[in-house]
């Protein structure tokens, strides 16, 4: 348990957020939170170890580490720079962790310019895993922060994660997520493919993920994602319109280094159709409707 005495701030309260939150209070923190829905706090009003704040700046006059989990870069600005935001109330003493993933270079400027206002701390620290590994404090998290503004936030990681790994100065936990997602993403398209093929073959795929778990192909997502491909479980663990605004900004990293990605770019183009054609919040998972001839979208 934390001896931490004073509120953490968590702004978002979406998938991710929610868990995280319940998270913390199960390691005894207390949290001061505020989301733009107000239906998502709704959930923790009757928590008393929850105090719901109207605004971020009403968070950064009471807390001073403050906590970000939203759904893009414009809304992370937002929090911080917009009306009633964080830099309101923002002092030297602010360190402002970020779990959302956000534009590298943008995650640079944010950490320049509240420096710059009111000298607040960065931490940029996006997260996989998703709200399964949140909520039992198993998450991956990617860092990139100075090591003194570490090494004060460095025992509420712990409680979040299995494993937190300092990359550098603020920006390059941003560009190590950008890795991950090439990794991640590209297999949702790649166990769809192979699950439409076990499919055509007339092969019981329920059998695959087991037989295949301690050769090359066995992985965490063949283990995970694969069986809810086959269910057709789309229930959201995270939007197929989140996986298309990452594969974007891998794009936008990719073309400023002259960098080829030309899987990453076949991906990009698969969930550009999908979330074109589906008007539902369903998960990655349902890239497998785009392969199925049988259906339409």
């Amino acid at each position: 348990m934390n001896d931490y005495k004073k509120p953490i701030g968590f702004i978002g309260i979406g998938l991710m957020g929610f868990s995280l939150v319940k998270r913390l209070l199960e390691v005894n923190y207390s949290i001061n939170a505020y989301d733009k829905n107000e239906e998502k706090l709704k959930f923790f009003q009757n928590e008393n170890k929850v105090s719901i704040c109207i605004n971020p700046a009403q968070i950064s006059q009471t807390c001073d580490f403050i906590f970000i989990c939203v759904d893009k870069t414009e809304n992370v600005n937002d929090v911080i720079f917009g009306k009633n935001g964080i830099i309101q109330n923002a002092s030297k003493n602010t360190i402002i962790v970020d779990l959302s993933t956000t534009l590298a270079d943008e995650t640079i400027n944010f950490s320049k310019r509240i420096s710059a206002e009111k000298g607040s701390s960065w931490i940029d620290a996006p997260v996989s895993g998703g709200p399964e590994k949140a909520l039992d404090g198993s998450l991956a998290i990617m860092v990139g922060a100075e090591q003194k503004d570490l090494d004060i936030i460095s025992p509420i990681l712990k409680d979040i994660s299995s494993n937190f790994t300092h990359f550098g100065p603020v920006g390059s936990g941003q560009i190590v997520k950008m890795i991950n997602q090439i990794l991640v993403l590209n297999n949702y398209a790649i166990l769809a493919e192979a699950l439409t093929f076990a499919e055509a073959w007339g092969i019981d795929a329920h059998k695959i993920p087991n037989a295949l778990s301690d050769g090359h192909a066995g992985s965490n997502l063949l283990t995970h994602l694969f069986p809810r491909m086959i269910k057709k479980d789309f229930k959201p663990q995270g939007y197929a319109s989140q996986i298309l605004k990452d594969l974007s900004m891998v794009s936008k990293l990719a073309n400023q280094k002259d960098i080829p990605i030309p899987i990453t770019s076949l991906t990009k183009q698969l969930f550009t159709i999908l979330t074109g054609k589906s008007q539902e919040n369903l998960d990655g998972t349902s890239i497998v409707k785009l392969l199925d001839k049988s259906k339409t979208i």
